[in-house]
């Protein structure tokens, strides 16, 4: 019992300071600044669980299995990621990604969950080596998703289990107090804390800065 209530006082803590760093972003006037808020915390929260003794992930560059799915972000994330795309692509790279995202919105919208699985579609966002091309930027439910086993991420890409690939406890529960106090910062803010579906925001959003 006690070693619960740390945990549960040590993501009581992580969600206070997450919504604290978020909320001081409020006058910045800039829904995308709430995002990198959150996104820097995300980074800290979980190298801090890590040197409590935490096993390191599987992941690694290159290795997308999970990649194939519609990735969900907030409104504010949404925009981080166009922001970055605008200040980190040539003006005739951004055109070919938003055609890009046009097809690929036309494929992937009418699919649900378990359908764009079973289908094997990747994210619009990786490139030839399966590798993310928003690292940089990608959202929290990105950010936070893991596995302890590449080979079990393997298995259910290829259609060998079901099962959910192991995650890290401590790293879980760090990665859900985060996106528990960013949600709780944009709530009392009176800001849309749902998610969307990364690729139709996205492709909407560079639209719309186009126009």
């Amino acid at each position: 019992m006690r070693a619960l209530r740390v945990l549960q006082q040590r993501d009581e803590a992580i969600r206070a300071r997450v919504a604290r760093d978020v909320e001081s972003r409020l006058d910045e006037g800039s829904l995308e600044s709430l995002a990198l808020a959150a996104h820097a915390a995300m980074e800290r929260e979980t190298s801090r669980a890590q040197g409590t003794g935490a096993r390191a992930p599987a992941c690694s560059a290159g290795c997308s299995y999970c990649c194939h799915v519609h990735a969900h972000a907030t409104v504010p994330e949404i925009l981080a990621v166009a922001a970055w795309l605008r200040r980190s692509l040539a003006p005739e790279a951004l055109e070919a990604l938003k055609e890009r995202l046009a097809r690929h919105v036309a494929r992937v919208a009418p699919l649900s969950d378990e359908e764009r699985w079973a289908a094997r579609i990747p994210c619009a966002l990786l490139d030839e080596r399966g590798h993310c091309s928003v690292h940089e930027a990608r959202p929290l439910r990105c950010r936070a998703f893991h596995s302890c086993s590449a080979d079990d991420c393997r298995d259910a890409f290829e259609g060998r289990t079901d099962a959910l690939p192991p995650r890290v406890a401590l790293l879980a529960r760090a990665a859900d107090a985060v996106e528990a106090g960013y949600d709780h910062a944009l709530h009392a803010a009176g800001i849309d804390a749902s998610g969307h579906r990364l690729e139709i925001g996205l492709f909407r959003a560079l639209s719309g800065a186009s126009r």
